[in-house]
């Protein structure tokens, strides 16, 4: 009797140990190494625009004037940008690119954010990889970008959705000077001025 107990004990032991290791793997469960939310920076009200400005990243506009601004709803902060606030008869193609990034210490590099799209008008919003910008305006056009693709992008507005896990260890990026950019491509004169939302930048290592 003694002996049935204590393979119950054993297995019952077996079964929780095995449960806990499976929690553990539920996202996100790898080792981060990157993460901006926002949430330092200064936000406008109204009409008055703040710039992001965060200590080693680029926030340019290389057709216009305007740059990704801080904006904040539900006390959470995010960086915005819509052509529908730009002068009359221009485009825009504004950058928000991070510091540089080392990936020579990681493995499995894994990219992951949330976007919220509102009055989708026609503009565009991508993903951008570079291992030869040198933090300069000019450099913008100057260096090497791999467009990236975003599993999940929003079809619907007023939702923030998560890009989905984004594998960027594929590309091979064995460099000490990543950069990662998201581009807001639109035109008030051509009328392509949806309003993306930008929130929880995250890089980890994937298992």
């Amino acid at each position: 009797m003694k002996n049935i107990f204590k393979l119950s004990l054993v297995l019952l032991t077996l079964g929780l140990t095995i449960g806990c290791t499976g929690d553990e793997e539920i996202p996100p469960y790898k080792q981060q190494f990157f993460a901006q939310s926002f949430e330092d920076q200064t936000a406008g009200s109204g009409s008055t625009e703040i710039p992001i400005n965060i200590e080693g990243w680029t926030n340019f506009n290389s057709l216009g004037t305007r740059k990704w601004i801080c904006k904040t709803f539900n006390d959470s902060k995010f960086a915005e940008f819509s052509s529908f606030y730009s002068a009359a008869g221009t485009s825009d193609e504004s950058w928000l690119i991070t510091s540089k990034i080392d990936f020579t210490t990681t493995e499995k590099e894994t990219l992951n954010f949330d976007l919220q799209a509102r009055f989708t008008n026609g503009a565009e919003f991508k993903v951008l990889v570079s291992t030869n910008f040198d933090e300069t305006t000019a450099g913008i056009a100057t260096a090497t970008w791999t467009e990236i693709t975003v599993p999940t992008l929003p079809t619907v507005d007023n939702v923030f959705v998560n890009s989905g896990l984004i594998d960027l260890s594929s590309n091979n990026y064995n460099s000490d000077n990543v950069h990662i950019a998201f581009k807001y491509i639109g035109s008030k004169a051509g009328n392509k001025t949806t309003t993306f939302q930008l929130d929880n930048i995250k890089l980890f290592e994937n298992n």
